[in-house]
């Protein structure tokens, strides 16, 4: 009787205890870290027009907060996210900014990177067996003459999909220097003006 008692008991004491935060590495964090709050972002188009985005204070969150080892395991995962307000809708009204998310579950595995620019969505597909997401290198030299030979894109239909109300049909991203172009599907071009 007693041994039915205490297990239940010793079942949630081992749920329980110390969790381990995940942590990003230095070179992970870059990622979300090229902008700093408050900070406005200026592109300029083929066509004359000119967009400001402004970077929001970086959101970091760790699931797993109750240390619940049994259901959870014993690692609380990190959730960055780096949003860009833009002052020019290109997303519709579900998708009107430009931000990635990083999401780190293990110190032992590498983090995840999921984009979300505009409605441009670039991540791994959540059907067994659907396509990976995976960042395609793409050297690239801006308008004013910049080049970024260490640059990735997002294209529609290669290593991203169109959310309903989105205009773009591809982006650019540094790793440490952040957007630097995006398309719209009716040719318009920006690039990051210096």
């Amino acid at each position: 009787m007693l041994s039915l008692l205490l297990s239940p008991l010793l079942a949630t004491a081992a749920a329980c205890g110390d969790c381990v935060p995940v942590e990003l590495t230095a070179e992970e964090r870059t990622w979300v870290e090229v902008y700093h709050p408050g900070q406005q972002i200026t592109f300029r188009s083929n066509r004359g027009a000119t967009n400001v985005l402004t970077a929001q204070a970086l959101r970091e969150f760790h699931d797993n907060q109750n240390c619940n080892q049994l259901e959870a395991g014993k690692y609380q995962p990190l959730r960055a996210t780096l949003a860009l307000q833009s002052a020019t809708n290109y997303g519709g009204p579900d998708n009107p900014g430009f931000s990635l998310l990083v999401e780190k579950t293990s110190p032992k595995h590498p983090a995840t990177l999921l984009f979300m620019l505009a409605g441009l969505l670039g991540t791994k597909s959540d059907v067994p067996g659907g396509p990976v997401f995976k960042l395609l290198p793409a050297p690239l030299t801006l308008a004013g003459g910049r080049s970024f030979p260490k640059a990735y894109a997002l294209r529609n239909e290669q290593n991203a999909i169109y959310l309903r109300g989105s205009q773009l049909r591809a982006a650019f991203w540094d790793q440490r220097a952040g957007l630097l172009r995006y398309e719209l599907a009716s040719g318009e071009v920006f690039d990051l003006v210096p």
